[in-house]
């Protein structure tokens, strides 16, 4: 979802920067995607089965998007599939998520082979997973409900033409991550905690031919709900789940699940305020690989050069991203200017920091990079200006100076360096691909 989030803000920052994306509405970006010809069998076949009178319902966030989970789920060698749909006309007797599974006959045609209900009224996310040595594969289903502030949790396996729910719990956070090393995806879920009661982490791991529930640890107390989160590796040996936290008051603080000597650690959490006070942002700041090693930063922020007496809403910052170390200290690794809209960092040289302030230009939306001379009025010696356009644009920027820096599918990167060779603060062309981040 994070991704999906910032390729439409940076679409809307590219309409406002001169970039021409054609007409577009929110109807037509949220329509449904076209079937493929695999999934038009499929779905003839489950209208056959059903009936017409259904809509496909697809999942809100995940990896999975699709009404479709096509998958070898069993010990046969061929591909099932599951399809998520809710009747239009409801009954009592038909009402919330359905699912039917669907397999192929030996003429190679899709049949429906069993049909059962969900445990919501939509689907919030499909984890196909691997919980252990058996081989059994897991499909994993979260449900959002209209009675429940946490989401429903479904594990289920299939065998012999029929869908067998292994386990049931809720959710506020779930992710699959081999979190314990052993080689196989552990459920690792965060749940909201009551009246009270703060909210807990914990772990639902495959016990032979159960799937049970262990490791519960305590959430911070102020934890609300969860703005973002994200997994990958919170140190080289160890994998994690980071959980973006908000607090009620326009900020979030980070807190990351991980196991340290064989039991679920928390250590923000753990260690109270002295450690999640390190993390504190404004909301919109997530978590996120920067540098592509695999490790997870956190960012923070303090005000950039210039912006000290602006209101906040007008302040720009300067990001900082951190790596958690051992023995709960954050260890800085990049500091630059980040766009959230158009979803990159430039990591400030040691050169710049303090001495380099950002302006947006008022008629493009670009960055514009400065020398600082006591006041932003006064900065007025332009070192380079970065924008963010779509490839079928490129050719008109390069005939104003532009150079692409990197790309991400059409949307191209481009750089305009001053043409002020004396001023040693204007980067080379190689030293701005190589402060260059993408993020996301």
């Amino acid at each position: 979802m994070k991704r999906l989030i910032l390729c439409f803000l940076c679409c809307c920052a590219l309409l406002l920067s001169g970039c021409s994306f054609g007409a577009f509405t929110v109807d037509t970006l949220l329509s449904a995607p076209k079937l493929s010809q695999e999934q038009q069998e499929i779905h003839e076949t489950l209208i056959a089965s059903v009936g017409n009178d259904i809509s496909l319902k697809y999942p809100k966030s995940g990896d999975n998007r699709s009404a479709f989970l096509i998958a070898n789920i069993d010990d046969e060698p061929t591909d099932e599939a599951i399809v998520f749909y809710e009747y239009n006309n409801i009954s009592k007797d038909n009402s919330g998520i359905r699912l039917c599974v669907l397999d192929k006959n030996d003429s190679g045609k899709w049949v429906c082979v069993y049909e059962q209900a969900g445990a919501g009224t939509d689907v919030d996310k499909i984890i196909v997973s691997q919980l252990d040595r058996s081989g059994r594969v897991n499909v994993i289903v979260g449900y959002t409900t209209l009675t429940m502030t946490d989401k429903v949790l479904e594990v289920y396996s299939y065998s012999g033409g029929r869908l067998e729910l292994q386990a049931k719990d809720t959710y506020s956070v779930m992710e699959t991550i081999d979190i314990n090393n052993d080689g196989f995806s552990e459920i690792v879920t965060v749940q909201s905690g009551g009246e009270g009661t703060a909210a807990t982490a914990s772990v639902l791991n495959s016990r032979g031919s159960e799937i049970v529930k262990e490791n519960i640890i305590s959430m911070s107390p102020q934890y609300q709900y969860a703005s973002a989160y994200i997994k990958g590796k919170v140190t080289e040996s160890n994998k994690a789940l980071f959980i973006d936290s908000a607090y009620g008051d326009g900020n979030i603080r980070t807190e990351f699940i991980y196991y340290r000597n064989d039991a679920l650690q928390n250590p923000p959490a753990q260690i109270g305020e002295r450690l999640l006070s390190q993390t504190l942002r404004p909301d919109g700041y997530y978590c996120a690989d920067v540098d592509n090693d695999g490790i997870i930063e956190i960012p923070t922020v303090t005000v950039m050069t210039g912006y000290e007496q602006l209101p906040s809403e007008e302040q720009l910052y300067i990001t900082t991203w951190s790596a958690y170390e051992d023995f709960y200290r954050f260890t800085p690794k990049l500091s630059g200017f980040y766009s959230i809209a158009n979803g990159y960092m430039y990591d400030f040289d040691e050169s710049w920091l303090g001495k380099v302030t950002v302006k947006k230009d008022s008629l493009t939306g670009e960055a514009v990079f400065y020398l600082y001379a006591d006041s932003l009025e006064n900065s007025t010696a332009e070192l380079m200006r970065i924008t963010v356009c779509q490839r079928n644009d490129t050719d008109s920027y390069r005939e104003r100076g532009y150079i692409r820096i990197t790309s991400e599918g059409q949307i191209d990167y481009m750089v305009k360096l001053s043409e002020n060779n004396r001023n040693k603060m204007v980067p080379s062309l190689a030293q701005v691909k190589s402060n260059f981040y993408l993020v996301g």
